[in-house]
């Protein structure tokens, strides 16, 4: 990445104390800053975050991811930097793909851009996979936006992007409102091909109960919306 063009990474953390270490060393290739949103955690994820040369922002209970995310895009307004780069503490994202990833950011051809798991698909369980394409189906039906991957977590951002959106959302529910937000506010938002690697010890997060919590999360807002157009058609 260019020395003129200023990029932080953050990435949210909950009891990620095996992985951090190498994921905010690699990371640090690429960006200038890495800032940690540690959600609680209850082992050494912010004493090796530290070590390791990542700002920490420590929560000492577990708030949750969304609110997490909320803490870190906060933190990036302050700092105002050119590209804002999203990526899970677990290993499950690979830090060298970042310059790919941000490369429609730089060319100035996207504010928002969203990893997609295509290529890879294959490689998901069975089941995540099932999940994956009811939430991506009623995220795409949220937004209006046609996209293969609405769930996956590996995401960048431009100046623009990190000024204007505004997310509320306190769990995994974020991912689909940060595309619907964009949608809403005219950002340009695009898919890159990344990779993905499910550890047996990676998400602390049940699956299931995720994919519930996220599905009535994603219902309640496309409820939202079609009340919100409604009274705009009345006016």
């Amino acid at each position: 990445m260019s020395s003129s063009i200023r990029s932080l990474a953050i990435m949210p953390a909950y009891n990620e104390e095996k992985y951090i270490g190498e994921i905010v060393l690699l990371t640090k290739q690429y960006v200038d800053e890495v800032i940690i949103g540690d959600d609680g955690s209850r082992d050494d994820t912010s004493k090796i975050a530290k070590l390791a040369g990542a700002t920490v922002l420590r929560c000492e209970i577990n708030e949750g991811y969304g609110v997490t995310i909320q803490k870190l895009l906060l933190e990036a307004k302050r700092r105002n930097p050119d590209v804002l780069i999203l990526l899970d503490a677990d290993a499950q994202h690979n830090p060298h793909e970042i310059p790919n990833l941000v490369k429609p950011i730089i060319c100035g051809e996207s504010d928002v851009v969203v990893g997609s798991r295509r290529l890879c698909w294959s490689s998901i369980p069975l089941y995540r996979r099932a999940g994956l394409r009811v939430l991506t189906h009623l995220t795409c039906l949220l937004s209006g936006r046609k996209l293969f991957d609405t769930e996956c977590g590996f995401r960048a951002f431009s100046g623009k992007a990190i000024a204007m959106l505004e997310l509320r959302e306190n769990g995994m529910a974020i991912s689909a409102e940060t595309i619907y937000e964009a949608t809403k506010k005219n950002l340009r938002v695009v898919e890159v091909p990344v990779s993905v690697v499910y550890t047996k010890d990676g998400s602390t997060l049940n699956p299931i109960r995720h994919g519930l919590g996220n599905l009535i999360r994603i219902l309640t807002m496309i409820s939202r919306k079609k009340v919100y157009l409604s009274k705009e058609e009345k006016k």
